[in-house]
């Protein structure tokens, strides 16, 4: 699919499971983060063209976490 690249976040592993499933059917690369701490992180060193965020997560929610990827630059 033009190599592109979707970040997962997301702690429940079931749901990471399913989504790993469905992204590897439409053969997208995929980049996986268990909490948003290291989605951001993720987020701000590969530059996904996508982002699949959990927005309830325990510590950082995922809201928080969106609106500190959309402050970086690039």
């Amino acid at each position: 699919m033009d190599d592109k690249t979707i970040l997962v976040v997301e702690n429940n592993a079931l749901n990471m499971n399913l989504v790993r499933k469905l992204l590897t059917v439409g053969q997208y690369r995929m980049i996986e983060a268990p909490n948003a701490e290291k989605g951001v992180e993720l987020a701000r060193l590969r530059q996904p063209d996508l982002i699949l965020m959990d927005l309830q997560q325990p510590g950082m929610d995922g809201l928080t976490a969106a609106r500190l990827i959309r402050q970086e630059p690039g």
